[in-house]
């Protein structure tokens, strides 16, 4: 198992809520209780303290009052209050300036889409001038509490509430399926994509909780198709949570998704214990991974964009070259080639515009099988560079750049000559700018890292993301990779796998003839071993590079039961080639790296 350097991270935006806090309405009693809210990324931290008041809703005097775009009309009204403030129409940072300055003690914005929950918010243009904490609650409840201010007062607290008895799960507290998007294409059995659902809790109240119960469901969707309901298991520890920490992970039934298919699969953790909880908005978290037809990702899907989601954006502390990898291992990959990479980043600077970008396909052949990344084990087989145009104004985008042949400089993408290959996906920049690169924080690979240690079984294809700011030339220096501290989620890369045209000759296996090739890289000799298994006149042997090209074709007719052939590749330049074995019964085609 490597151990990993924790580096400081700098992070651009955050989207999500944090649930360590709770907006909490203490009167009337009919709405009495915890709210679901999103953080802002601006004004007072509301893990330091407790904001405590009756609210109101601002007034700004336009056809649209309740949006506070413009200064309040009715100060007076919200003068120690809690604002509420509708959404629309204006930046979150001027709506809760709006409300400071017209003497509000905290702001709340009501989303305005039913249905919708609550999302983070951004600072905008004045957001850095604002001190008083602000939240966005959900349109039904925004609803609720305006219908209730009709008969009478509606008090609302914010910020670091502690109750007697306060369960919480957490995305940082659950299994997730080992990959966010896997193409169906890679799983030709049941058992060969297995998924162990599994969650731990936060105990926050004050009170133990005995007897943890955790329920998880899973409902699968067919693209375009309705979601049922195929997996519904529950698991209990009654080991009593103390205070202030966090239960032991509760295993679950494992869950194949082989006999479903492509389609998307929502699981939903729900936790309970023998009290009765104070906070109930904070005891369920949903999580999903997909089955695809070409896309492949450590990352969780986004169905509103079809690419691999984005919750944040990370770099590390004061930017510079920084380089992000994805390590896939690819089951089934004959027959197929890395197309292209899509990734999302983001700046602070004024525009993206004339900043560069670099992709990297590289493989690893695992030569000591320690499943660890050494550096002499890699080597570039693709890459895509791309600079952003100077008139672009936008500071944030999603690219999906198409892989060149790092051989031919020809966009072919990476051809994957045999199955159970081992890629590694890097985004990477060097430069003077700030500039971020897209993490899926929804998607934590934490339990799931434990699990494996736990079992022994960890290996550098786990985690959801390697960092990267050294290089030998162009290669990262895959020995010094770190990890952020506390974060264990997966960075937003994907490629698309696409299908080779078929071949008019018949594929065959073991079965008919084995292969062993030795060494692998090779600087100079190239050795192949073969056990012939079914009879044939004769064994042919075809070295071509990435692109097609012939380079060496020798026929040999006098054939027995185990064959050696040796092939000197010493003239041959740097790179990945193929070579293909041709009997009566059909071929089988490999790839070797030459190395200087």
């Amino acid at each position: 198992m490597r151990t990993f350097t924790s580096l400081i991270i700098a992070l651009l935006f955050v989207a999500v809520s944090l649930p360590a806090q709770t907006v909490y309405i203490n009167s009337p009693e009919s709405l009495k209780g915890a709210y679901a809210y999103g953080t802002a990324s601006f004004g007072a931290d509301i893990t330091t303290d407790i904001w405590t008041a009756d609210a109101a809703f601002v007034d700004d005097g336009s056809a649209n009052p309740n949006q506070g775009c413009n200064a309040a009309v009715n100060a007076t009204e919200l003068e120690g209050k809690i604002a509420l403030i509708d959404r629309g129409s204006c930046e979150f940072g001027v709506k809760c300036l709006n409300a400071e300055q017209a003497g509000a003690i905290a702001a709340i914005v009501v989303n305005n889409t039913p249905g919708a929950g609550a999302a983070g918010m951004g600072p905008g243009a004045v957001g850095g001038q604002v001190t008083i904490p602000c939240v966005m609650i959900s349109y039904e409840a925004g609803q609720a509490i305006r219908a209730a201010l009709e008969m009478g007062p509606v008090n609302i607290s914010i910020g670091a509430l502690i109750f007697n008895n306060d369960l919480r799960v957490r995305p940082a507290d659950i299994m997730n399926a080992p990959l966010g998007i896997i193409p169906s294409s890679q799983i030709k059995a049941a058992g060969e994509f297995v998924f162990t659902p599994g969650s731990s809790v936060l105990n926050a109240g004050l009170n133990a909780a005995p007897n943890l119960q955790v329920n998880a469901t899973i409902s699968y969707a067919p693209f375009g198709g309705m979601a049922t309901e195929v997996y519904n298991e529950s698991g209990s520890s009654d080991a009593e949570i103390l205070p202030d920490s966090t239960g032991e992970l509760v295993l679950l039934p494992e869950f194949d998704p082989f006999s479903t298919g492509e389609g998307v699969y929502t699981v939903t953790y729900s936790v309970a214990s023998d009290s009765t909880d104070d906070v109930d908005t904070d005891n369920q978290v949903t999580s999903s991974f997909t089955l695809s037809e070409n896309l492949y990702s450590k990352a969780s899907w986004n169905p509103a964009t079809g690419n691999p989601r984005s919750t944040i954006s990370r770099t590390i502390s004061g930017g510079g070259d920084i380089e992000f990898l994805t390590v896939l291992n690819i089951p089934y990959g004959f027959g197929y080639k890395i197309d292209s990479i899509i990734f999302f980043m983001s700046t602070n600077a004024a525009s993206l515009a004339n900043i560069p970008v670099e992709t990297f396909v590289y493989e690893w052949n695992d030569l000591n099988q320690d499943s660890s990344i050494n550096n002499d084990e890699v080597s570039i087989v693709g890459l895509s560079t791309y600079t952003f145009p100077e008139d672009v104004t936008a500071t944030s985008a999603t690219l999906r750049l198409p892989i060149l042949d790092y051989t031919t400089f020809e966009e072919d993408g990476v051809v994957i000559p045999e199955d159970n290959k081992d890629y590694i996906i890097g985004v990477r920049y060097q430069g003077a700018e700030v500039v971020f690169f897209g993490f899926d924080d929804s998607y934590d690979y934490g339990p799931y890292l434990d699990y494996r240690t736990a079992n022994g079984a960890l290996t550098d294809r786990d985690y959801g993301y390697l960092g990267i700011n050294a290089w030998n030339d162009l290669l990262p220096d895959f020995e010094a990779a770190f990890l952020f501290t506390g974060t264990r989620s997966a960075v937003s890369t994907g490629i698309l796998l696409t299908q080779l045209e078929s071949n008019t000759e018949e594929v065959v296996g073991a079965d008919v003839f084995e292969v062993k090739m030795f060494p692998n890289p090779t600087s100079d000799i190239l050795q192949l071993n073969l056990n012939i298994k079914q009879q044939t006149s004769f064994v042919e042997y075809l070295i071509t590079d990435m692109t097609g090209k012939q380079l060496f074709n020798t026929r040999d007719t006098d054939v027995f039961e185990t064959e050696q052939a040796t092939f000197n590749v010493s003239q041959l330049p740097a790179g990945q080639y193929n070579i293909t074995i041709r009997t009566e019964q059909g071929i089988r085609s490999s790839s070797f790296v030459v190395k200087r």
